[in-house]
Formats: structure tokens, C-alpha cells, sequence
């Protein structure tokens, strides 16, 4: 009897291992494999896959958040700034982190207000489901608290093919690590 306890215990311990590593291997390794669509703050459809073959940096943001999203804002400025002085060419993709509160004329105003009206700049809005899938990917995550949506700070640069080229965080915060 022991030996059967013992053996249970270790496939238990086990199992959370390998339902990790079968999450990391079912994982994509490109957003592009995930074929999300998108509106734009213009109401145009939009498909993650048209940034395929150019390097984006991309974030998720609340609209309505006036702490954390101001921060991702002045960091995604920062790395445009830093882009254009060494002339490289990058497309800076927001996504709305809740579909019901960043809509695409919520994103509308908030880019018009931000002065935010180069043609390499997209705001997007998805459906929760999306959302989501895009979210698990980047590793942003956020939840509800009362009437606010809290997420992480997370800045991500994907290469030509889509896949996560570098990071930036509350822990790496300088705008050049994305160039």
C-alpha cells in the first residue's frame, strides 16, 4: 500500500509539469498563427496578420486608465522617438484591453486628444475572445477591480514573423530595448 501512495503522490506532483509543458508546447509562436481581427479607431477591420513582414512594437491598454496606461503611452512615445532617430521603421499597435469601454470611437478621441495621428499608430478594439487570445500571448495580464480594469505594464516588440523579439516591463522600462 505505501508503494501505491508513493506512486500517486509523485504522478500528482508530476501533473501540474506536464500540463505546463504541454500549455508551452501547444503555445503559437507567432501572434500571426493566431489570426485575431480587430476594428481600428477609424471602424476599418483589421487583421494582426496585415503587420506580417515588419517589425511592431504592441501593447494593451484601458482607455479609461489614468495610471498605468499613461505610463505605457509615454514609454510607446519614448521608443517612437528613439525609432526615428536611428531611422528605423516601426508600426506602434494598441489593443483595448476591455471591448466594452475602448471602442473604436473611444480610441478615436483618445488618439485625436493625444495627438497621436501618425499614419504607423493603430488603436485597435476586439471582441473579449480576441482580447483574450492576444493577451495570453503577450503574457499581459489584467483582471476587474470594481469598476476599473487593472493590467500589467507591458511592452512588446514582435519581429517581421511575429514572434516576441523583446520585453519591456516594471523591471525594464528603457525605451531602446525594443529598438
Amino acid at each position: 500500500m505505501p508503494a501505491r501512495i508513493d506512486v500517486l503522490r509523485r504522478s500528482l506532483l508530476a501533473w501540474p509539469l506536464w500540463a505546463a509543458a504541454g500549455h508551452l508546447l501547444a503555445a503559437p509562436a507567432s501572434a500571426y498563427a493566431l489570426s485575431l481581427q480587430f476594428v481600428d479607431d477609424s471602424g476599418a477591420s483589421r487583421a494582426l496578420t496585415e503587420w506580417r513582414g515588419k517589425p511592431i512594437v504592441i501593447a494593451m491598454a484601458y482607455g479609461a486608465c489614468r495610471s498605468i496606461c499613461s505610463t505605457t503611452l509615454r514609454v510607446l512615445e519614448e521608443v517612437q522617438a528613439a525609432a526615428d532617430r536611428r531611422g528605423e521603421a516601426l508600426a506602434f499597435i494598441v489593443v483595448g484591453i476591455d471591448p466594452a469601454e475602448d471602442t473604436p470611437q473611444d480610441w478615436a478621441r483618445y488618439r485625436q486628444l493625444r495627438k497621436l495621428t501618425r499614419g504607423n499608430w493603430s488603436f485597435l478594439s476586439g471582441t473579449p475572445e480576441a482580447t483574450r487570445r492576444l493577451a495570453q500571448f503577450l503574457g499581459v495580464r489584467f483582471w476587474r477591480y470594481d469598476e476599473h480594469v487593472m493590467h500589467d505594464f507591458k511592452l512588446l516588440r514582435l519581429d517581421a514573423d511575429g514572434a516576441i523579439a523583446a520585453t519591456l516591463d516594471w523591471h525594464h522600462r528603457e525605451a531602446e530595448r525594443l529598438l
